[in-house]
């Protein structure tokens, strides 16, 4: 019987032998090529394209480099001017400034005219003459605050409010009103006063404090604003300013100041575009010592 030889069809037949199992362990010299990642399809068969990586929907933000040991800078802080109508709630105004001394002279003129109507009405002249004569004398002593305040106070500068605040005492009966409107919030709060009725008794005392010794209960005072510095206002709505306040018993100018004060207070721009102290008060003074 021959021997079968390695390779040779057996039994003639054309069907070549199965290979030898040392070519199952063999790694294929050809490269595999990665199969192609078909488009995404459909239920129905239809082909859908994948969204393009770059397009404008897929845009993320880059990654930051930060290096070690640098911080990083901080957005720029844009600081806001403070509200004016927070500053000075309430502005300069001559209803403010007037209205209680029109209303009080208004009163009493209808008095006046309701007696002098039913003095003429009853024949009684002499009566009705009279009432005229106290009537016109009582409206002229009501009207005085508002002669003393015939001019508006313009402070388009720190420096013309402090005067115009100042010039409001400078009377025999000074217009604590008008010194009160000129005041900014801030202003109108102290460990003296925290309204307008203690503002008025706060600057009734500091008067007589200051006239003792140098001038009678109803001789008046005259404040002087001297020496006033403070940084540019332009654009600002918060400032410190520093001046000298002087004080002369009128009448006696000549002889110089009673009392020199040094002060350094803070003023607020009102809606209306004005300036308004910050601080409504006037230091301890200091006696001014004359040759």
């Amino acid at each position: 019987m021959d021997q079968e030889q390695p390779g040779k069809p057996r039994n003639g037949s054309t069907e070549p032998e199965i290979a030898a199992a040392e070519w199952l362990l063999k790694e294929d010299d050809k490269p595999q090529t990665p199969a192609q990642t078909p488009d995404a399809a459909g239920p129905s068969g239809e082909v859908f394209d994948l969204a393009d990586s770059s397009s404008s929907d897929w845009n993320l933000p880059h990654p930051v480099s930060v290096t070690p040991g640098v911080s990083r800078p901080k957005p720029a802080t844009v600081s806001t001017p403070a509200d004016p109508s927070a500053l000075v709630p309430e502005i300069w105004s001559r209803v403010g400034e007037w209205g209680p001394n029109l209303l009080l002279l208004g009163g009493w003129g209808a008095f006046v005219a309701g007696v002098i109507y039913v003095a003429v009405g009853q024949e009684m002249y002499s009566l009705a003459s009279l009432m005229l004569l106290v009537g016109l004398g009582v409206a002229a002593v009501l009207s005085y605050p508002i002669l003393i305040t015939l001019e508006r106070p313009v402070r388009m500068t720190p420096e013309q409010a402090v005067r115009d605040y100042y010039a409001a005492l400078s009377h025999h009966v000074p217009h604590f009103r008008r010194m009160w409107l000129l005041l900014a919030a801030a202003g109108r709060v102290s460990h003296s006063f925290g309204s307008f009725e203690g503002f008025k008794g706060y600057w009734t005392d500091r008067l007589a404090t200051l006239k003792a010794g140098r001038a009678g209960a109803l001789t008046p005072l005259v404040f002087e604003v001297v020496d006033f510095k403070s940084d540019k206002s332009a654009g600002k709505s918060e400032i410190d300013g520093e001046f000298t306040v002087r004080v002369y018993v009128r009448g006696k100018r000549a002889e110089g100041p009673i009392h020199t004060i040094p002060c350094r207070i803070s003023f607020a721009r009102g809606p209306d575009k004005m300036w308004y102290l910050e601080n409504g008060m006037l230091p301890t003074p200091r006696p001014s010592h004359q040759a």
